[in-house]
């Protein structure tokens, strides 16, 4: 998971609101895929949750409360708060069939969820194994990670594909610097450029975790 900086809404959503939209199931056009686009700007083209890519044809619109919470009445001003909107993958839904094999929102459905993508210290708090698994040791964000969101999904190949990108980290790092000492001048590069490339890496969250950790060692 990356930490994501919301932004201001998109001016086409304000406009909307200012024409009357009251709830989300309204929103629609132009007024909809200027949401899509403002969300996969502020992602960098990444599922806020597994760190899939997504793109204007298959991103869903997915809010951080949930517009039909399990523990609270709807709110429909929620509903059309930018700064509860995220972007998210279609979470293996096509062709799946059952529930253990979905992820992400479709995984989660209406639960509360702890780990926040907005909230920097929130995502501190995840950490990956040499295999490509994504865990806590904050009980209520392993739940999250492993229950609700499905993080660990064998259908999704969500832990393989992160160990493909962490060993290809390796893997440049032996290439440049050969049984040697790899600097901190590469670690730093490296891990500006997998947080602030406007088009992130796939699975950047677990490249960004590693190099940390290796900075932390340097």
């Amino acid at each position: 998971m990356l930490y994501i900086e919301k932004s201001q809404e998109p001016a086409e959503l304000t406009q909307a609101k200012l024409d009357g939209l009251s709830r989300y199931e309204d929103l629609s056009g132009e007024s909809k895929k200027a949401v899509q686009q403002a969300l996969l700007r502020e992602q960098g083209a990444v599922c806020a949750y597994c760190m899939k890519r997504v793109s204007i044809g298959n991103l869903q619109i997915e809010h951080y409360i949930a517009q039909n919470p399990e523990d609270s009445d709807y709110d429909a001003a929620l509903t059309i708060d930018y700064n509860n909107m995220l972007g998210v993958c279609t979470g293996n839904k096509f062709g799946t069939g059952a529930r253990e094999r979905l992820t992400c929102d479709q995984h989660r459905g209406n639960a509360k969820l702890t780990v926040d993508p907005r909230n920097e210290a929130s995502v501190a708090k995840i950490k990956y194994k040499t295999d490509g698994t994504i865990y806590s040791d904050d009980a209520d964000i392993q739940r999250d990670l492993d229950v609700i969101l499905n993080l660990n999904c064998s259908a999704a190949h969500l832990k393989e594909n992160r160990r493909s990108a962490m060993d290809a980290l390796k893997r440049d790092m032996l290439k440049n610097f050969p049984g040697k000492q790899v600097t901190k001048a590469y670690l730093e590069k490296r891990l500006a450029f997998f947080r602030d490339a406007p088009v992130k890496t796939e699975f950047a969250g677990v490249l960004i975790w590693y190099l940390n950790r290796q900075l932390m060692r340097s």
